[in-house]
């Protein structure tokens, strides 16, 4: 895996864009609306929107009025709680995919378990789950533990980890997934993609990108599946620069 992605103003196989927002755009903070966006974000992104005709997405795990309401008054195409939420170009209507109804039993199970001043944050995405424990990493076995509780015996959930989280969510939703949605419409459809993020939750979509002709850039350490690496945000955003023009 070569440690720096090609200038992306310079590969033919950068035409549509999907990038990552936690971990990728924005700092990890300890709690999930205390994040801070670097000076001139939104510019630059509707600058890169701009240069690849609209194929810009943001691809989170965050809710799209979340993302939404932080790079206001930017609407890109987005992804959210990992491919439930879609919006298929900038400015068009949003689509949801109704969570299942098991999500209904894991809701009820962690109300009875997280308490009002429990050392970790349940966060209710509406279609997902979540167990934080940035702010107290010795939590990091307990909030496991209540998760894969919250999820036993229900088929159409899983756990899955990420960076300071548990994350309870529906079997076959993915950002992988949501890459595929949004490629069916344009301006992605046609289009070569390039996937950046820095979580477990992305390595499906590096993956994906890869085998549609395109590449996945790792965001940081650890491993991954992605033919490239950028070592940590500051690193994404002079990479985008250069895309931006």
């Amino acid at each position: 895996m070569s440690e720096l992605p090609p200038p992306p103003a310079l590969d033919p196989r950068c035409q549509a864009l999907y990038l990552d927002f936690d971990g990728t755009l924005v700092d990890f903070a300890p709690e999930p609306d205390a994040i801070v966006l670097r000076p001139g974000t939104v510019a630059l992104l509707e600058r890169l929107s701009g240069r690849l005709g609209g194929a810009l997405a943001i691809v989170s795990g965050r809710r799209l009025a979340d993302i939404d309401r932080h790079l206001s008054p930017l609407a890109l195409s987005a992804s959210g709680v990992h491919g439930q939420e879609l919006r298929h170009a900038p400015g068009a209507p949003r689509t949801t995919v109704a969570p299942p109804a098991d999500l209904d039993e894991a809701r009820r199970r962690l109300g009875l378990a997280i308490g009002p001043d429990d050392p970790l944050l349940l966060e209710d995405k509406g279609g997902a789950l979540v167990l934080h424990f940035r702010k107290q990493p010795d939590q990091r076995e307990r909030a496991e533990a209540l998760a894969r509780d919250a999820a036993e015996g229900l088929d159409a959930l899983h756990v899955v980890p990420g960076h300071g989280i548990f994350e309870v969510l529906e079997r076959g939703v993915s950002k992988a997934r949501a890459i595929a949605l949004l490629s069916a419409h344009p301006p992605f459809a046609g289009r070569v993609p390039v996937y950046v993020g820095d979580d477990r939750t992305d390595e499906d979509a590096i993956r994906a990108a890869q085998r549609a002709g395109g590449f996945g850039v790792k965001v940081g350490p650890g491993e991954t599946a992605a033919l490239y690496r950028l070592p940590d945000i500051d690193a994404v955003h002079a990479w985008i620069t250069g895309a931006a023009g």
